[in-house]
């Protein structure tokens, strides 16, 4: 079998790899076990539907992931995706926070049952009830002989950041792993960028797109979506909910420029779920909730910076843009021009439409 390595010296293009690597194999490459001696794969995580709202965030946090498939064994299969977005409409929904447009009776006496449960025990609402509450994350699955060129596709199409992979079984099919975008980023990186270009002298002539600044491709002058430092947390999530993204900057507004001093991103949401007290979070204003955020993922971190702020440049390259985003797992950079001037976003969702070109 072809690895992901010699796919691209061998087929001499990023459309061709991306048409030879199939998910199956991608995934495979992705688990870090699979290079140990005798090492057993990682078995993919998948919730249990009747796991608290509570017992979901702390599985997605303890993971290190932002989404997963949730399992009904009532029903005896998947029936959709919990990641944090979901987590922020439950919030939101909980405290009233979202405005509804006549949806149908049935989603209604749902949405009713969640904050009923909610409002009497907020750590006692099943993820079952949650799950694509957000309606934002579908449960997208493709089968583990699918190339990764139609997981971007559906990665695009869909807007979804993780992709359920299936294997044939038996005449059945069994969870063999999630896919995401930011494995795909990994392996175009390692494919093109300037690893592989020490390797292989053509990398940087196999995807002409990748050599293109973040200014030629668009995504410099675009608004991004922003808060002040004065604004609340809720505000933040709101935003975040009502323009269907994940993450928003933090800025001062002065002079007709927007200085970014930091970001609130729907990951965050672990902290406010995690104990009763952290409801009250909600309502920190959105810098002091940011700088306690970087104080206290440090200090677990033995010093580190964990809550680092990842900025690129107008004339940064595309590629050298997905270098960084894979090198980080960052989902998204922020560009700024001189030092701070917020100016736009590279998020794995923008580039994922333009590794096609």
């Amino acid at each position: 079998m072809q690895t992901v390595e010699q796919g691209i010296v061998e087929n001499g293009t990023l459309d061709a790899l991306l048409n030879t690597v199939t998910c199956g194999e991608l995934c495979k490459s992705a688990d870090p076990m699979l290079n140990k001696a005798g090492a057993k794969p990682k078995h993919p995580l998948c919730l249990d539907a009747e796991l608290s709202v509570t017992e979901g965030c702390e599985a997605l946090a303890a993971n290190k992931i932002s989404s997963a498939p949730v399992y009904d064994a009532e029903k005896g299969g998947f029936i959709g995706m919990l990641d944090y977005r979901d987590l922020v409409a439950f919030v939101l929904s909980v405290l009233h926070k979202v405005p509804r447009d006549a949806p149908a009776i049935d989603a209604e006496m749902e949405v009713t049952d969640i904050v009923k449960r909610a409002l009497m025990n907020k750590t006692g609402v099943p993820i079952k009830l949650v799950s694509n509450l957000s309606r934002e994350n579908p449960l997208v699955a493709l089968p583990a002989s699918a190339t990764v060129r139609t997981a971007v596709e559906e990665f695009s199409k869909n807007h979804v950041h993780r992709l359920i992979v299936l294997e044939p079984d038996q005449g059945a099919s069994h969870f063999a792993g999630i896919l995401s975008q930011s494995t795909v980023a990994g392996l175009v990186a390692s494919s093109v960028g300037k690893l592989a270009g020490s390797l292989n002298p053509k990398a940087k002539s196999i995807w002409p797109t990748g050599n293109k600044t973040l200014e030629d491709v668009g995504l410099v002058g675009k608004e991004v979506i922003s808060v002040v430092s004065e604004d609340t947390v809720l505000e933040a999530l709101y935003m975040m909910h009502e323009h269907k993204i994940s993450s928003v900057a933090i800025v001062t507004r002065e002079d007709g420029e927007n200085d970014l001093i930091g970001s609130i991103s729907m990951t965050d949401i672990k902290a406010i779920l995690a104990d009763r007290k952290g409801w009250r979070r909600l309502y920190e204003t959105c810098y002091d909730f940011f700088a306690s955020m970087r104080y206290e993922q440090g200090l677990e971190a033995g010093g580190d910076d964990r809550v680092p702020l990842y900025v690129v440049h107008p004339n940064t390259t595309l590629i050298a843009t997905i270098e960084k985003l894979a090198a980080t797992r960052a989902h998204r950079v922020w560009i700024v021009s001189g030092s701070s001037n917020l100016v736009g976003v590279a998020s794995l969702s923008d580039i994922m439409p333009l590794l096609l070109t």
